[in-house]
């Protein structure tokens, strides 16, 4: 369990230093500024938005979407301008390619804004909703490759739409 736990602290520290992602020029910043570690200001982050979102408010839904919204949408935006021939290739039946799992992301997603939008008044009355919506996306969106959309990928979308996995 600990090794586990460290491993996925050493994932996002990993992810936090990565100098092509967009958020490398803020903590850069932000730790250059505070002398607190970047890790240690994700978590500060991540805390705040939860203290946020707890409440399940209107705002809190919105700040939900937004964050459900951001980071994916330039993901797949930066998937989508590269050539088939720069995309990592990816074993079949090992990993989930990285466009599988941004396609997954976004089938989800659109599930999830459906469902809210059919069910809003009684999802915001579930204690916890935005928060719970906001931690399964952000999981999904993780920039690693057990992230929860390759992990849906290979349980559901795999195993029920494609003949030869069933």
């Amino acid at each position: 369990m600990a090794a586990n736990v460290l491993s996925a602290l050493n994932d996002i520290d990993a992810a936090l230093r990565a100098t092509s992602k967009p958020w490398n020029g803020l903590f850069s910043w932000a730790e250059a500024r505070t002398g607190i570690t970047r890790l240690k200001l994700f978590f500060g982050v991540v805390c705040a938005t939860c203290m946020f979102l707890i409440p399940g408010s209107l705002y809190s839904a919105l700040a939900s979407d937004l964050l459900g919204f951001a980071y994916p949408a330039y993901a797949t935006a930066a998937l989508m301008m590269l050539t088939v021939e720069q995309l990592p290739a990816a074993d079949r039946r090992a990993s989930v390619s990285p466009d599988n799992r941004w396609f997954t992301y976004w089938m989800l997603f659109a599930v999830a804004l459906t469902v809210q939008q059919m069910c809003g008044g009684l999802l915001r009355s579930v204690p916890f909703y935005c928060l719970i919506k906001t931690a399964f996306f952000a999981w999904c969106a993780a920039p690693m490759e057990a992230n929860g959309a390759a992990y849906v990928y290979a349980v559901v979308v795999r195993r029920y739409f494609n003949p030869d996995e069933r």
